[in-house]
């Protein structure tokens, strides 16, 4: 692992590596050179998410994403549960027996019906792999006829259309499996059907003109890996049928100001956000937990780092979840004040004004990674922000693996990460795993409240659970702070503005390209 200097050294750095990479490429001019204007021209999506296999279990978001497969439920850009496969659905008064008839006239890719066994054998596969249906506890997925599905659960689960909204629940046809249940051809229902498919960098696709839904209007389409965010910034500006996700924030000014180019940002479902070990005698005081998130410039950061205002989290649950907010605004830290309520907590000042307590100083390790860029600059900067109150943290950058390792062998003080809370458009399995007492990788250490556990057990289990319950949980996390989040992550991307219908999708479930034409 490695340590991390001052935020405004890492700014310049990536400054003059940036002046470097521009000035010795050459980018062509795309002012005079426009795509074809009958949807022909193919469409080249690149994003930094590498296709790891063609087993749904693994890269099944890649898939969905792409519109090649599609899932029982799905939901829209306000997290509301919607029909995809399944044109509707309904639970026994326990909960615990779920129905779901299909929709009618849907073809797979290979020209076959969708029915019932087809989405009996995705599901099953689904279960003896590590997907989001493992939390569902689901005891039987078993046809009542051709258009009707029944799930059976051990125990009532609420939320569980929104696990079938999951990407690893895709449905595929029976064909796609061989006799050990791989997938060995990926036959899917949707709008476009994968032609070639090259683990890690590449899949080649066409539009289905059989598609139940709305056809897609550009034919061709090609999704390209490229895990360097500089590339990907020079992709957009290099030829007028690139269309780029997840761009370097440092670029988009650069990117803003190209003329023949559109750009969109975007808050997602997704919370950069901070957890600490609540057994840590710097930390088992709620009243420090809040003096840390107070002393957080948060707007700062959204600014600087995120290039976006909005990007300001004030509970770890985006604004898209609506039901779940609260008034929780924070305000510009005052480090002075900060600092005298910790010391009035018993801590004391040394000579150079950093707090200590009984002889210690108040010093801890914040471990992230740079899988995300923007998790190093942010780390960082609450650095920079928390010395400003007689806090030492020392920021230690590793591997993803390295936040998880520490949780389980109690060596991790305090971890920044980013959680994605659209993974299932209800966020209550999040949650819980996140929240449950014993706690999970990314979830609390040490922490639990006997409140929330049981608030969390009945919005899990109620049917028609109230809002003033999901409230209340925000309420319990935002007062307590085991978990503190800094900001929202942002989508960015960038096309040709000749490309029409681009939208960002926030649940980062779909590129929508059905929707893009020329």
């Amino acid at each position: 692992m490695r340590k991390i200097g001052l935020i405004a050294v890492l700014i310049a750095l990536a400054g003059l590596a940036w002046y470097f990479i521009a000035g010795a490429t050459t980018t062509t001019d795309i002012s005079a050179s426009t795509p074809k204007d009958d949807n022909e021209q193919e469409l080249i999506v690149v994003t930094p998410w590498e296709l790891t296999s063609i087993d749904p279990s693994k890269s099944g978001f890649i898939f969905q994403r792409l519109q090649l497969a599609e899932t029982l439920v799905d939901t829209a850009q306000n997290a509301d549960l919607q029909p995809m496969l399944a044109q509707s659905w309904s639970a026994n008064d326990k909960g615990d027996v779920w129905t779901f008839v299909l929709r009618d006239g849907v073809k797979f890719h290979d020209g076959s019906s969708l029915t019932a066994d087809d989405v009996v054998k995705s599901l099953d596969v689904a279960l003896t792999k590590p997907t989001a249906l493992k939390s569902a506890l689901i005891s039987q997925i078993k046809a009542i006829d051709s258009q009707t599905v029944e799930i059976t659960l051990e125990k009532p689960l609420m939320s569980l259309p929104a696990y079938l909204a999951h990407a690893t629940s895709i449905i595929l046809a029976k064909s796609s499996f061989d006799d050990n249940n791989e997938v060995k051809e990926l036959i899917g229902t949707g709008p476009y059907y994968a032609t070639k498919i090259e683990p890690p960098q590449k899949i080649e696709q066409k539009a289905f003109a059989d598609y139940w839904g709305e056809k897609a209007k550009i034919q061709d389409v090609t999704y390209l890996a490229n895990s360097r965010s500089e590339t990907r910034t020079l992709l957009a500006q290099s030829k007028p049928n690139y269309l780029v996700f997840t761009l370097d924030s440092a670029s988009l000014s650069r990117l803003q100001q190209d003329p023949n180019l559109q750009v969109k940002s975007k808050s997602l479902a997704r919370t950069i956000q901070y957890k600490v070990d609540a057994k840590n005698p710097l930390f088992n005081d709620v009243n420090v937990r809040q003096a840390l998130s107070d002393a957080i410039d948060r707007q700062a950061i959204a600014q600087s780092v995120m290039r976006a205002d909005n990007a300001v989290a004030e509970q770890i649950l985006p604004p898209v979840f609506k039901d779940w907010q609260i008034k929780a605004a924070t305000q510009a830290p005052d480090p002075q004040a900060i600092k005298q309520r910790l010391l009035g907590l018993g801590f004391t000042e040394d000579a150079n004004g950093m707090l200590q307590k009984d002889g210690k100083p108040f010093k801890f390790v914040l471990r992230t990674f740079s899988d995300r860029p923007e998790l190093p600059i942010i780390a960082t900067a609450l650095q920079a922000q928390w010395k400003k109150i007689g806090v030492d943290a020392d920021v230690s950058v590793g591997n993803f693996s390295d936040i998880a390792a520490g949780h389980q062998d109690g060596t991790l003080e305090m971890a920044l990460y980013a959680r994605n809370y659209g993974m299932t458009p209800d966020p209550v399995g999040s949650l819980i795993e996140d929240f449950d007492p014993k706690g999970s990788d990314w979830g609390v250490m040490n922490w639990q409240n006997a409140e929330l556990t049981e608030d969390l057990l009945k919005l899990e289990t109620t049917k028609d659970s109230d809002i003033a319950t999901r409230q209340r949980v925000s309420e319990i996390i935002f007062k307590e702070r085991p978990i503190v989040p800094v900001v929202y992550y942002q989508q960015n991307a960038a096309a040709h503005k000749s490309l029409k219908g681009l939208e960002i999708d926030g649940l980062e479930r779909n590129f929508y390209l059905n929707k893009l034409s020329w």
